[in-house]
């Protein structure tokens, strides 16, 4: 300790052995202070992982203990299911060209005094009511035996066969069925044992379990070129979301990554989570705003063409709130600070307010929030600290959602994305090749471009699986007119 309680002169006074040990006694007191604040750091650290859920960090709400506070809405008092007023959903009727056969139910008989009925009359007779009922029609396949028949050459003196046409190829299933493959296991999750007896049971098709890997790799290679395509897309589109997730490969440790855009969503699995495989998803010299999280990679983006998701900001200022430390307060700040931005966002978003006053609404927020990090920066917690002083290096990025049209607060958008592939990498545990992978980045892309865009999936893959059979350009993913569209 630099300051004793004893005077020099008594100090100079006393024989050196009581000395030393004075010296001793401060210097073990020095050391269990130090023991005793690292032991109440672990403590608080220990504490915020064991109340962590999915409201203060990113784990999902799968993982959450039991005590984890629930986001359950106020009570409005109303009954549950339609309220008086609603319009209400009904199914419209199908067009008469769609309808396969017409059932007429004529009345015979008055219910009243039993006379025969007449269909003519003088009175005018009422609309005459309709209701339709769909049905599935029994689905057997349809085999087609090709046949290669020799013919004889007199010239050369030996029968000649024909080759087999190249729509025919060596697969013993034609492109629908194959479609039906690809998309049962990368839109509806299935594995494929479950492929192989949905095709036997529902459709009276019996297909081995390799046949089911070899028709998933050959859809990848027709969507090799498509796959391609949107990628480049991604690399010039003005806005996108990016996310990435933890995949599996042969057991080892990769990821998914997806980037959403106006024209297409495109997945990426990498044995890389660095810059490396960002690159590679969005090229290397990106020129849009990219909606993200925080994580390192994305740095190499310029902080003045990103922002940051502010639903994951929301979570990092909640677990800040809950700690026992001076953060708790600049956590509190800072959630107030968010909950004031999100509802100008969601003025804005209904109409009404205009992008200016919104940006006056938030000049204030932004203030606020400047002065929180400041003070949060030296505010002597590590968690805290960390996390104010790397928003105020992407201080930029925090509103560019303010100034720039078309981008959000949030990163949603890929958040979504990904949540289908979440689910599927719970069943199927990763690929096992790195044909799989593939597989699984492209047919993942296929399906959710063609969503976006409200395109038949089924009909778009059989064109495709068609035109590689044949050597011909599959079909691109981005139709001619949204291209024009995004450049206008």
């Amino acid at each position: 300790m630099e300051t004793r309680p004893i005077s020099p002169e008594i100090w100079a006074k006393l024989p050196p052995e009581v000395q030393a040990y004075i010296l001793f006694l401060e210097n073990a007191l020095r050391q269990a202070l130090e023991r005793n604040a690292q032991l109440e750091q672990r403590v608080n650290e220990l504490e915020a992982r064991l109340h962590r859920h999915s409201g203060n960090s990113s784990q999902p709400p799968s993982q959450d203990p039991p005590q984890a506070p629930r986001n359950r809405k106020e009570q409005s008092g109303r009954q549950p299911g339609g309220q008086k007023g609603h319009q209400g959903n009904h199914r419209e009727l199908a067009p008469p060209e769609k309808v396969n056969k017409i059932v007429e139910h004529r009345a015979e008989e008055c219910p009243h005094c039993r006379s025969a009925l007449t269909h003519a009359a003088a009175r005018p007779a009422p609309p005459v009511e309709r209701r339709q009922v769909w049905e599935l029609p029994e689905i057997h396949p349809v085999i087609t035996e090709h046949r290669l028949v020799a013919g004889w050459c007199c010239h050369c003196q030996t029968w000649v066969k024909p080759d087999w046409p190249a729509e025919v190829g060596r697969s013993a299933f034609g492109p629908r069925l194959q479609a039906w493959v690809a998309i049962l296991t990368g839109r509806f999750r299935q594995s494929r044992r479950q492929v192989v007896e949905l095709l036997r049971e529902l459709c009276g098709v019996s297909v081995s379990l390799g046949s089911i890997q070899s028709l998933c790799e050959e859809t990848s290679e027709a969507l090799a070129a498509p796959y391609q395509e949107a990628k480049e897309a991604v690399a010039q589109a003005e806005m996108a979301h990016l996310d990435e997730t933890g995949w599996k490969e042969k057991g080892k440790r990769h990821w998914l990554w997806v980037a959403v855009t106006r024209l297409a969503t495109v997945f990426l699995v990498s044995c890389s989570r660095g810059r490396q495989a960002l690159k590679e998803l969005i090229g290397e010299s990106f020129e849009g705003i990219l909606h993200s999280d925080r994580w390192g990679a994305y740095n190499i983006v310029d902080p003045f063409q990103r922002q940051l998701c502010w639903a994951h900001l929301k979570r990092d200022f909640q677990a800040l709130s809950e700690r026992q430390t001076r953060a708790g307060p600049l956590g509190a700040w800072g959630l107030r600070e968010i909950k004031r931005l999100f509802a100008a966002w969601r003025r804005y978003q209904a109409g009404e307010i205009t992008r200016a006053e919104m940006q006056w609404q938030l000049a204030p927020v932004r203030t606020r929030l400047g002065r929180l990090l400041r003070l949060g920066a030296s505010c002597g917690d590590p968690k805290a600290q960390a996390l104010c002083r790397n928003l105020l290096k992407l201080w930029p990025a925090l509103l560019t959602f303010a100034r720039a049209p078309g981008a959000e607060p949030t990163n949603n958008r890929a958040e979504r994305a990904l949540r289908g592939a979440v689910l599927w990498r719970k069943g199927c545990f990763g690929n096992q090749s790195e044909n799989g992978s593939r597989f699984t980045e492209r047919i993942l892309t296929t399906v959710a471009t063609l969503k976006q865009q409200d395109r038949n999936i089924v009909e778009y893959v059989v064109a495709a699986i068609q035109a590689h059979r044949t050597g011909q350009l599959a079909p691109s993913l981005l139709p001619i007119d949204l291209l024009i569209a995004e450049v206008a």
